[in-house]
Formats: C-alpha cells, structure tokens, sequence
C-alpha cells in the first residue's frame, strides 16, 4: 500500500532531526556499528506524518547498514535547503553503478551483483521514496566507489501537497 500514491498522511509539525533520532534509536539492536548523526543549525519544525517519516528513515539506514563494510560508521546529516529539508544516509559501501542507479526506486529491483549476497525484497528504497513522494519531496542517490549518499528531501511548507 505505501507504494500508492494516495498515503493517507496524518501530519504534525515535527523536528525531522528528532524523527530521525528517533527511527535510529529505535534501530539501536541491529545497527552492528557507529551510526552518527549531524544536525546543521536549528531547524524549523516541517508538518509531516512522523510514523512515515521514521519508517522512511530506517529503511534507507538499513540499506547503508546492509551495504557497507562492519567497523564503518554510517552518517546521518539533516539540513536546510531551500524552502526544504533534506536528511543524508551516507555509507562508505563499495557504491551503485549508474546503471543501477536508475532502477534502485523501483519495487522489487535487486541489483543482480548483491541478489545472492544480502537478504532483502528490494521494496525498501520502494517505499522510502512513495513516503517523501507523499510529503510533496523526493529520495535521490548520488553513489560513487567507497561512498553512498542517500537524501530525503521534505518541503518545508505547511501543506507538503504534491508538486
């Protein structure tokens, strides 16, 4: 259903750098490593469903726990854009190909080099872009050798409709 277009959204102004402490506490038993997060200034409360925006969270930091090497910290950085804001999940993982890249967001895609190696259903990266779809932003990759970025973007207006 969270691949829908229609989530039923239940919104309330909420620190996103709080949600996001929160979906990483909430991971505390399965993060195997150091997981460090980064505030940049104060940041305006965003109206947002808080639940989806944790689930959201915790499934791209369990791709990043997932992907990269035991004994690397993965990063969490939240920060202001313009008339945003955006939560980074960096690994240091051997990264995406381009041509990967393109698919990741897609329901059920598996990138053929991991699909033996890491259990997973490939319905995660799904759904953590219908939920920031939802809020009216958008998950992006940026990936090269060594290092993995991962970025929720939410608007920062009261509404969050849809562009």
């Amino acid at each position: 259903r969270l691949s829908n277009a229609d989530i039923d959204l239940h919104k309330e102004y909420v620190g996103v750098a709080e949600a996001v402490q929160e979906a990483v506490a909430s991971m505390h038993n399965e993060c195997d490593r150091r997981v460090e997060v980064v505030r940049d200034g104060e940041l305006a409360p965003v109206a947002l469903d808080r639940r989806l925006v944790r689930l959201a969270v915790k499934q791209i930091l369990d791709n990043a726990l997932k992907y990269s090497p035991a004994g690397k910290p993965v990063g969490i950085r939240v920060h202001a854009g313009e008339g945003s804001v955006a939560v980074d999940v960096t690994d240091h993982g051997k990264g995406i190909s381009v041509q990967e890249q393109t698919r990741i967001f897609e329901r059920f895609y598996r990138g053929p080099s991991i699909r033996q190696q890491i259990p997973g259903s490939g319905l995660g990266l799904s759904i953590a872009s219908s939920i920031a779809q939802a809020h009216g932003g958008n998950l992006t990759v940026t990936s090269r050798p060594g290092e993995t970025t991962f970025r929720i973007t939410l608007p920062v207006d009261a509404t969050g409709e849809r562009n």
